[in-house]
């Protein structure tokens, strides 16, 4: 990875992502973008002057120092050298802000917080971060306000054994190469075994013929819910990320498996979550 945005409000809750920003930054030697979108009527911390233009200014010059004195926090000895941009957009929509950011500056992943407390119409919680979920050309990596862990090293990759998730896999072992983590592919159904069987052999013949076999653990789990079926294993196992692919629902298993799903987990678990767009797979 060359680019990582990360984007906050300034609230404690958001920049619980910038650590995790930082580290893969770090680990990849990559750019480190910093992004605050703000909307000039909900700006009321800058209210020295009623001339639009100039209080637009005055709010662009001051949420440039708070993204430096953000990055100066959280950085330290071990992320010296690293290149840090900071942007600062004015956008009544933080969603529309952050993807013209993504259009600019071209990163390689988003990095978000999941609960925020900014005086902003639109904040990155709730309706914010499940649009940016379903729109973001690159993937999203998203961090809960109480997050469990800061490492990546056991991964659990939800998945309804589609094409698709072959190319999510082979972006999630770049993104996270340098921590040589534990994969585990779970898929879940309300079907047995023997039913799923020739899915899942043909499944991991498509990961044998990407070379991805040595790197990845394939396991069925048997659940009437997928939601339940991970809250589940993610209750009875630690692991580190939690990661989904964000596709729209075709065929059977679509009908349990929806694109809602990965919205929905993103606030049920106390692990990050990494969400990949079919739309947007390379």
């Amino acid at each position: 990875m060359k680019k990582i945005l990360y984007t906050t409000d300034f609230s404690k809750n958001a920049e619980q992502a910038l650590p995790i920003a930082l580290k893969l930054a770090k680990k990849h030697h990559a750019e480190i973008h910093l992004l605050h979108v703000f909307d000039i009527p909900t700006s009321w911390d800058y209210p020295y002057t009623e001339e639009p233009l100039e209080m637009e200014r005055q709010a662009i010059r001051e949420s440039e120092k708070k993204l430096n004195e953000l990055f100066v926090q959280y950085s330290s000895d071990s992320v010296e050298g690293l290149k840090v941009i900071y942007h600062v957009i004015e956008n009544p929509s933080v969603v529309d802000g952050v993807l013209s950011c993504i259009h600019d500056v071209n990163p390689d992943i988003l990095v978000i917080g999941t609960k925020g407390g900014s005086k902003a119409r639109e904040i990155i919680v709730g309706s914010s971060t499940k649009s940016l979920l379903s729109k973001s050309p690159v993937p999203v990596l998203a961090i809960p306000e109480n997050i469990s862990s800061m490492e990546f090293e056991r991964i659990l990759y939800a998945s309804d054994l589609y094409e698709e998730d072959i190319k999510a896999l082979e972006q999630l072992i770049h993104i996270l190469e340098p921590f040589q983590p534990l994969i585990r592919v779970v898929h879940i159904s309300n079907h047995d075994a023997n039913f799923e069987a020739k899915k899942i052999e043909w499944f991991k013949e498509l990961l044998k013929d990407r070379n991805l076999n040595k790197n990845i653990e394939l396991i069925h789990h048997l659940s009437s819910s997928i939601a339940e079926g991970l809250e589940s294993i993610l209750s009875k196992n630690n692991f580190d990320l939690l990661v989904m692919l964000e596709k729209e629902r075709h065929g059977i298993i679509d009908h349990l498996f929806h694109k809602d799903l990965v919205k929905k987990m993103e606030f049920r678990t106390r692990i990050p979550l990494l969400s990949f767009n079919q739309h947007h797979i390379k």
